[in-house]
């Protein structure tokens, strides 16, 4: 069974958290916002997109956004969030919002949703930690997914982020700067404040081929690789779709081998 064709509209998901590329974790609202339109459209498109899906695992759920646009739309939800923060969001805006999911705190590589499921999201993640641990989280996806299921995954590009080092944005309260290690492919995302603390994050990325020989011996197959949006750091604006040559980020769709 062939992965149906990414649908553009899946990847404004991205400008509800292009907040996280221009503001320090510390300061974010992410975990506390409420319902973006982008998570709720995102939700809808994936329902129309994938009809028969039932079971759904959200990977990285943060604040629950997505994981409760999700369920709103029929979805059976597994959100699986390392912060307890995130679990806590999650479970008040599910209340709030009237629906029903499960919310889970661990990490990745030892934590148990209960598979099988029919659709594995990760949205604006992928790459923590070494290939290692890339190939060891695949591997799990494998084993939580469905025979027919799906894996949807956001990878960050590493030609954008080599293109954009150096990139720096000043405010009141921090400076931002963008970086590439092209000896490992990693992005980093800086913030400096004024008294001089420091905090960074930090993403392996891949391009298609990378992510293709990252798959071997996983369990999984690269279906199909549509490229994402992109931040314009001249203007400061999030494009929600861009060309392969100017890509922040690509989405794959993973199919069981």
């Amino acid at each position: 069974m062939s992965a149906p064709r990414p649908e553009p509209a899946l990847l404004p998901l991205a400008s509800a958290r292009i907040e996280r590329l221009c503001k320090p974790f510390n300061r974010s609202p992410y975990y506390s916002a409420p319902l973006h339109p982008a998570h709720v459209e995102a939700a809808r498109r994936l329902r129309g997109q994938y009809p028969k899906a039932n079971r759904l695992l959200e990977l990285g759920a943060g604040g629950g956004q997505f994981a409760v646009s999700a369920a709103a739309e029929g979805f059976t939800v597994t959100a699986l969030e390392l912060r307890a923060a995130g679990v806590e969001h999650t479970l008040r805006l599910a209340r709030e919002q009237g629906v029903t999911l499960s919310a889970v705190q661990g990490d990745f590589y030892a934590a148990d949703p209960g598979g099988s499921f029919d659709l594995i999201v990760y949205w604006d993640g992928f790459g923590v930690g070494s290939d290692d641990d890339q190939r060891l989280l695949l591997t799990r996806i494998s084993g939580w997914l469905a025979p027919q299921g799906h894996a949807l995954l956001d990878i960050y590009t590493p030609w954008y982020w080599a293109d954009h080092a150096g990139y720096t944005r000043h405010t009141d309260t921090y400076t931002q700067v963008y970086g590439f290690d092209r000896a490992s492919g990693r992005m980093t995302d800086t913030y400096l404040e004024p008294g001089g603390q420091q905090h960074t994050q930090s993403l392996r990325c891949y391009s298609p081929d990378d992510l293709r020989r990252l798959l071997a011996g996983t369990g999984l197959r690269l279906a199909r690789a549509e490229p994402g949006g992109m931040f314009d750091t001249g203007t400061g604006t999030w494009h929600p779709q861009a060309d392969w040559a100017s890509c922040m980020t690509f989405q794959a769709v993973l199919v069981p081998e």
